[in-house]
C-alpha cells in the first residue's frame, strides 16, 4: 500500500494519540473527518449515550480508527469481480495492523460516528463494518470534502448493511428484466449467428439496474432521462429499456431497408431512439438514447448539452426533472480524454446539469487488451476523483446489489445535484463480437468464463432455494419471453412484415424532428435585413453602461467608437456588426448562445459582450439592458475543445429556437474537436436524421503569427462536405457577417455553419459597412463581384479568392491601378454558388483565364474544393483556370513573420500578373 493511505488508514496508534492532543488544542489544525471522528470520540467518553464498558479511552480511539479505516478501504476487500473468489481481507483492515489483536471480541464499545444506538461487541461492529463495505459492493467515497454528503451515504448503506430486504414483487421484476435480457441474445445468436450485435452478456444485470434507475427518478420528481452509451448492450437497451420493439429489432437483422427518410443511415446498433415508458412503480418516464458513433466516449458532452437545453427548454431549468445517464466501457472510461473534459464541464455554472449517473459496464477487457496494459491505476473509475464522484463498484453476478447501487445512485444525484458513479463490473461471454475469438487473448480468463452460469441461473437458483419461487416459476418467464421473441420474428419475414410505426413522445419531437431539404430551398434568398432606426435603437440599448458600473478606460474608449458609428459618424465594424446580429435576432424571439475559451471579451479584444468592473470584478452581459434581457449568453469556457463542441452540438440538436455559435481561440485549435466534428456535426443528418444548426466561429488568416495561429483548415471541412449536409463560409464585410448570422437563425431548416471569422480585419480600415448593406433584403451574397474594371470587353483575366487576401489584392491595386483586374470574392464555398459564379462571370465576354488566389499552402485552403468546379464552370464558357498561391506543405505556414511576408508579397505580385514582381529588402548576416 502506497504511503498516500497512511494517514487515513489510522494504524499507527502513537498517531492517533498525538493527533488527538492536536485536536484537543485546536480543533480546526487537523482534517475535517478527524475532526468529526474526535467530536463523536469526545461524546461517547461523555457517557451521554449510555454506560461503555471500555474505560479505556487508546482503544476507543483504536475502534473508531477502524470504522474509519473500513469506510476508506473497505472496497478493497470487497468481492465485486465475479470471476475471482471472494479475496481475502486487506492487511490494513485486520486487528493486527491497528494493534487490536489483544482486544477480545466480545468486549463492548459504543463508536460515536456510527449508524447505530446500542453499544456493540467488537465482532458485531466488525460483521457490520465488512458486510457494508466488504461484501458485494465496494463503497469509495471517502475523498469526497463536503461531510454532510459523507455522512448521507455512510447512513444509508449501513442502516442495512448495504443488503436491503427485498419484497416478492422486487425480486419478481429482476427475475423478469433479467430473463429479458438473457432471452434477447440468445434468440439473436440463434436466428442470427455470426451477425454483430455487441452482446450484453455477462453484464446482464444491467438492465434490471437500469429499470430501477428509471423507477427510482420517477419517484424523485424525474420526468426524463437521456442516455449516452457505447455498443456494448445497446441493443439490449433499446429493447428491453426503451422498448422498441422486437419486431423492429429483428427487423434490423434482416437487413431490410427500413429507412424513411432516404438517408445514409449507420448500423443498428449505433442508432438514437425516443420513448414514453411505465415504470415498476406505474409512473411515465420519457426516454432518449443519444445516438452514438463507434467513437465510443464522444457521446459524453453531447448528451450534456442535450440535457441542459432540455432542462432550459421544458423544466425551467429544475436540473432534478431531466436527468442524464451516461454508460461507459472500462477501458474507454479511463482511456479517453474526453472523459476527464467532460467530467470538468459538470461543476461550471454555464455547463452544469444536476448530476450525472454513470455506469461503468466493466467486462474487464478493453477489445483484446487486459486491464493491467490500459490504465495505471486500480480502478477505471479513478478518473472521476477529479471531480470527487463517488464510486459503487458492484459485483455484476449480484442483482439484488445491482438495483440497490442503482437506488442509492439515483438517490443521491437527486438530493446533492452531483455526479456518481457505478461501476458494474462483470465479463464478457463472448469477444469483442460475436465472431471474434476471445481465447486467443485471454484463454485463461475464458477459460473462467466458459465455466460460469449466469446471472439468470444464479439467482434462480439462490430464490428457488430460498422458498420464493419455484422452478417452473422461472421457466414460465423465460418462456414468455422468447414466446415474444418468436412471434416478433414471424411478424418480419415474409412479403408483407408488421411493423407498426413508432410515435416520438410528443415532449421530444422538437429534438427528434427532420425534413429533407433539396437544393433549390438552400439556395433560396433569405430577408435578413433589419431598418437603420432599428440597429440604432438596439445599438443604444447595449451600449448603456448602468449606473455604478466602473468600466476599464479602455472600454469607455470603445463604447463610445461604437456609439459614433450608430450616429453616422463612422461606420459599422466587425465587432459591432456581429452585436447588432445578436440583438437583432433576440428582439426577434430567438435564443443566442456564444461559447468558447474567451468568448467575453473576445480572443482579440474585439467583442466585448460581458464587461468587468475595474473596482470589482462584477460582470455586466451588455444584452441584458434589453427587453429580452436573458436571450444572449455569452460564455467562457473551458480551455477544451472536444467536450465543449460537443457540448453545444447537443444543446444545437436540442432547441432549434437557438442559435448556438461556438468559437476556437484560433480556427486550427478546433482539432482538438475532430471526432465531434467528423462523426456528429458534418454526419449526424445522413447517419441520424439528426439536425443541427450550431455555428462554427474559426478564427483564419495567414499573418505571419506561424503554424498553429494561422489557418482553421477550411480544407478539412470542405472535404467532408457533401450532400448539403452543412454551410462553410468565409465572409470578408461586416454586413455579410450580419446577414449570415441571421440567415442561420432565420431559415425554416436546419444545417450546421462553418465561418472562417478574421484576425487582422477586425480592425481593418476597409472592413466596414455603412447601414444601406444592413437593409438589403436580398441579405447575404455568397459570391461579391467588385468589378474594378468598366470596360468589361476588355477584361480576359479575372482573379477569384476568399476572405483576407481579396484587402491585400485590393490595396495592391489601389497602390498601382495599372495592375487592376476584377476580383471575386467567394463568400460561401459549399454548397458551391454554381448559379452566381456563373452570373458574375458571364459579364465577362473576353474572358480567356481564372485565377484562384489563396494565401493557403496549395494543398490546403480551398483550393482542392473549388477546382473541380470551377474547371467545370470554364469548360461551358471556354476559360481555363490556375493557381497561385503557397506551394504545397506539411505545415500550414511559415514560422518566420518575416518569411511570411516575403512569400506573402510574392502570391499578391504572381496573382496581379506583374512580372517585375516584388523584391524584398535583403538583411546583411555579417560577423560582428
Amino acid at each position: 500500500m502506497t504511503d498516500r493511505f497512511s494517514f487515513a488508514t489510522g494504524t499507527n496508534a502513537n498517531f492517533i494519540d498525538a493527533l488527538f492532543e492536536q485536536y484537543r488544542q485546536d480543533p480546526d489544525s487537523v482534517e475535517s473527518s478527524w475532526q468529526k471522528f474526535f467530536e463523536g470520540y469526545e461524546f461517547a467518553l461523555s457517557g451521554s449515550r449510555g454506560s461503555v464498558q471500555a474505560d479505556d479511552a487508546h482503544e476507543n480511539a483504536q475502534v473508531e480508527a477502524l470504522i474509519h479505516t473500513y469506510r476508506r478501504l473497505g472496497h478493497l476487500s470487497a468481492h465485486v469481480n465475479p470471476l475471482d473468489e471472494k479475496p481475502g481481507m486487506s492487511s490494513e483492515l485486520q486487528l493486527a495492523s491497528h494493534h487490536m489483536e489483544h482486544i477480545s471480541l466480545e468486549k463492548v464499545f459504543h463508536p460515536a460516528n456510527f449508524n447505530n444506538d446500542e453499544p456493540m461487541k467488537l465482532a458485531d461492529i466488525l460483521s457490520k463494518l465488512q458486510q457494508t463495505y466488504c461484501g458485494r459492493i465496494g463503497a469509495d467515497f471517502r475523498e469526497i470534502n463536503d461531510i454532510p454528503t459523507v455522512v448521507w451515504l455512510q447512513e444509508k448503506m449501513e442502516a442495512c448493511n448495504n443488503q436491503p430486504k427485498w419484497s416478492l414483487e422486487h425480486k419478481k421484476r429482476i427475475i423478469e428484466k433479467l430473463s429479458m435480457a438473457e432471452g434477447f441474445e440468445r434468440f439473436l445468436q440463434l436466428r442470427y449467428l455470426g451477425q454483430k450485435r455487441f452482446s450484453l452478456e455477462g453484464l446482464d444485470a444491467l438492465i434490471p439496474m437500469m429499470d430501477v434507475l428509471i423507477d427510482e427518478a420517477s419517484l424523485t420528481s424525474g420526468e426524463e432521462i437521456c442516455i449516452g452509451m457505447a455498443h456494448r448492450g445497446r441493443l439490449n437497451v433499446l429493447a428491453n429499456i426503451m422498448e422498441k420493439s422486437y419486431e423492429k429489432m429483428l427487423f434490423e437483422f434482416e437487413g431490410s431497408e427500413y429507412n424513411l427518410f432516404d438517408i445514409d443511415g449507420d448500423v443498428k446498433y449505433h442508432l438514437g431512439y425516443a420513448n414514453k415508458v411505465q415504470t415498476f412503480s406505474g409512473n411515465e418516464m420519457r426516454l432518449y438514447l443519444s445516438p452514438n458513433p463507434s467513437h465510443l466516449e464522444a457521446v459524453d458532452p453531447v448528451v450534456e448539452g442535450f440535457v441542459r437545453c432540455r432542462q432550459k427548454l421544458v423544466a425551467n431549468s429544475n436540473r432534478s426533472k431531466i436527468i442524464p445517464i451516461l454508460l461507459h466501457g472500462d477501458a474507454s472510461f479511463i482511456g479517453q480524454g474526453i472523459v476527464a473534459e467532460t467530467l470538468n464541464l459538470t461543476g461550471l455554472e454555464a455547463y452544469n446539469t444536476g448530476g450525472t449517473i454513470h455506469i461503468i459496464t466493466n467486462n474487464q477487457i478493453g477489445f483484446t487488451t487486459n486491464y493491467w496494459d490500459s490504465r495505471s491505476c486500480d480502478y477505471p473509475s479513478d478518473i472521476a476523483k477529479v471531480v470527487r464522484a463517488p464510486v459503487l463498484h458492484v459485483n455484476a453476478d449480484d442483482p439484488e446489489a445491482c438495483i440497490w447501487v442503482a437506488q442509492l445512485a439515483m438517490d443521491y444525484r437527486q438530493k446533492f445535484g452531483r455526479d456518481i458513479v457505478i461501476d458494474l463490473i462483470g465479463y464478457r461471454r463472448h469477444g469483442h463480437n460475436e465472431g471474434d475469438e476471445p481465447g486467443f487473448t485471454q484463454p485463461l480468463m475464458y477459460k473462467r468464463i466458459s465455466k460460469q452460469k449466469t446471472v439468470l441461473e444464479k439467482y434462480s437458483k439462490n430464490l428457488v432455494e430460498a422458498g420464493d419461487f419455484t422452478e417452473s416459476d422461472i421457466k414460465k418467464y423465460a418462456s414468455q419471453v422468447k414466446d415474444r421473441l418468436q412471434k416478433a420474428y414471424e411478424n418480419i419475414r415474409g412479403d408483407n412484415p408488421i411493423i407498426k410505426p413508432h410515435m416520438i413522445p410528443k415532449e421530444l419531437e422538437v429534438s427528434m424532428r427532420y425534413r429533407k431539404v433539396d437544393r433549390s430551398e438552400i439556395i433560396e434568398p433569405v430577408n435578413t435585413s433589419v431598418p437603420r432606426d432599428g440597429l440604432k435603437y438596439l445599438g443604444k440599448e447595449f451600449l448603456k453602461i448602468p449606473k455604478g458600473f466602473n468600466p476599464h478606460p479602455k472600454i469607455k474608449k470603445l463604447f463610445q467608437a461604437r456609439e459614433k458609428m450608430l450616429s453616422g459618424e463612422g461606420k459599422v465594424d466587425w465587432g459591432m456588426g456581429e452585436l447588432l446580429a445578436f440583438a437583432s435576432m433576440a428582439e426577434q424571439g430567438y435564443k443566442i448562445r456564444l461559447s468558447g475559451q474567451d468568448c467575453k471579451r473576445g480572443t482579440f479584444t474585439s467583442r466585448h459582450a460581458v464587461l468587468f468592473d475595474v473596482e470589482n470584478e462584477q460582470p455586466h452581459n451588455i444584452f441584458s439592458n434589453m427587453k429580452s434581457n436573458d436571450a444572449v449568453d455569452v460564455i467562457n469556457s473551458p480551455l477544451s475543445e472536444a467536450s465543449c463542441l460537443g457540448f453545444e452540438f447537443g444543446y444545437s440538436v436540442a432547441d432549434p429556437g437557438t442559435l448556438v455559435l461556438w468559437e476556437a481561440q484560433f480556427g486550427d485549435f478546433s482539432n482538438g474537436a475532430q471526432i465531434i466534428i467528423d462523426q456528429f456535426i458534418a454526419a449526424s443528418e445522413a447517419k441520424w436524421s439528426q439536425e443541427s444548426s450550431l455555428v462554427l466561429l474559426l478564427p483564419h488568416g495567414h499573418e505571419g503569427m506561424g503554424p498553429e495561429h494561422s489557418s482553421g483548415r477550411p480544407e478539412r471541412y470542405l472535404q467532408l462536405c457533401g450532400s448539403l449536409n452543412m454551410q462553410v463560409c468565409n465572409v470578408t464585410t461586416p454586413a455579410q457577417y450580419f446577414h449570415l448570422l441571421r440567415r442561420q437563425a432565420l431559415r425554416s431548416f436546419r444545417k450546421p455553419l462553418v465561418i472562417m471569422t478574421p484576425k487582422s480585419l477586425l480592425r481593418h480600415p476597409k472592413v466596414i459597412s455603412n447601414f444601406e448593406e444592413f437593409e438589403n433584403e436580398l441579405g447575404f451574397k455568397e459570391i461579391i463581384d467588385d468589378r474594378l474594371i468598366e470596360n468589361k470587353a476588355s477584361v480576359e483575366t479575372v482573379l477569384a479568392c476568399s476572405g483576407k487576401i481579396y484587402y491585400e489584392l485590393l490595396a495592391r491595386v489601389e497602390a498601382d491601378p495599372r495592375l487592376a483586374k476584377p476580383i471575386i470574392r467567394f463568400e460561401q464555398l459549399y454548397p458551391f454558388p454554381w448559379e452566381r459564379i456563373r452570373e458574375a462571370l458571364a459579364i465577362y465576354p473576353n474572358l480567356k483565364k481564372v485565377v484562384w488566389v489563396q494565401e493557403e499552402p496549395q494543398n490546403m485552403g480551398s483550393w482542392s474544393f473549388i477546382r473541380g468546379r470551377l474547371e467545370e464552370v470554364g469548360r461551358e464558357r471556354g476559360w481555363s483556370l490556375s493557381y497561385t498561391g503557397r506551394k504545397g506543405s506539411g505545415t500550414t505556414a511559415e514560422g518566420s513573420g518575416k518569411s511570411h511576408q516575403v512569400e506573402q508579397n510574392r502570391i499578391i505580385e504572381e496573382a496581379l500578373g506583374n512580372a517585375s514582381g516584388w523584391k524584398p529588402k535583403l538583411v546583411s548576416h555579417k560577423k560582428g
